[in-house]
């Protein structure tokens, strides 16, 4: 088997190729990389082959990939000029490249699309609704994979993982600044902190994956752009969060609730 992967030197990327690595006696990995010599530090897997984004065109009608794993994003809730131009050469025209270039193998037959839950900022049965500029754009994105799919007899599917935690990343999460306000001198200024939101470990959304790929088998048989929501189904309050790190460790969470407003679309519940 032979998995494509983009993003994969991300907070879940790198976690999905070593449990590939881990999962699976015979599969290759070819990584699209803005960094290779970082991508061949993180993920020194005998598996994988670490190639720039540059090469796209070149490395994948060699590699031949059977799935590919899109991860790759600008992710922010920026919406400033200055984003808008870097955000959509990587959440749009990256992507449709590399459909592009998927769509010439015969041999490609999965699509595995990662969306937000701030894509449905009412809720998943009400459809789209973007909470930020970036949610607007992985909307967007759907219907080049959409066209493509239909153009070449590829399948897709979108994964759509709700507030992820756990782990060590690069990017701090709501998660890592609560627990840091309990060092803090000052308090860590916050929304109010009235959201309801699906938090997620990701160990959980990586084995989403690993079992996307072990499925490719009974690929005919998936509903064609299906969206697959990864949560838990159970919505728990930012400040009853904060309550229960405070109970957990016993120490209390210098947060300055209202410090910050809400974003002007925030998500309020998901």
């Amino acid at each position: 088997m032979k998995v494509l992967i983009t993003g994969a030197t991300g907070y879940v990327g790198r976690r999905i190729v070593k449990k590939l690595s881990e999962s699976f006696d015979d599969i290759s990995v070819l990584t699209l990389n803005r960094d290779v010599v970082k991508a061949e530090s993180l993920l020194p897997y005998s598996i994988c082959k670490h190639v720039s984004i540059s090469e796209m065109e070149k490395e994948i009608p060699i590699f031949k990939p059977d799935i590919c794993i899109h991860l790759a994003t600008l992710s922010t809730s920026r919406n400033d000029d200055d984003i808008i131009d870097p955000m959509i050469e990587a959440n749009i025209t990256f992507g449709v490249k590399l459909l592009s270039a998927l769509s010439k193998l015969d041999s490609f037959s999965l699509f595995i699309n990662t969306g937000s839950f701030a894509e449905f900022r009412c809720g998943s049965e009400n459809g789209f609704d973007d909470a930020y500029l970036y949610t607007a754009t992985k909307s967007a994105f759907r219907h080049f994979v959409d066209y493509y799919s239909h153009l070449r007899g590829f399948k897709y599917i979108n994964v759509v993982p709700y507030t992820i935690y756990g782990g060590n990343d690069t990017a701090k999460k709501l998660m890592d600044y609560m627990m840091e306000s309990i060092s803090s001198i000052n308090p860590v200024k916050m929304s109010p902190g009235n959201q309801i939101l699906d938090f997620i470990h990701v160990d959980d959304v990586v084995d989403f994956y690993i079992n996307a790929v072990k499925i490719q088998e009974k690929v005919p048989l998936l509903k064609n752009g299906e969206n697959f929501y990864i949560g838990t189904g159970i919505g728990t309050k930012v400040r009853d969060l904060a309550s229960l790190i405070e109970t957990k460790t016993g120490k209390k969470l210098n947060i300055l609730w209202g410090g910050i407003d809400y974003r002007p679309l925030d998500v309020m519940y998901a």
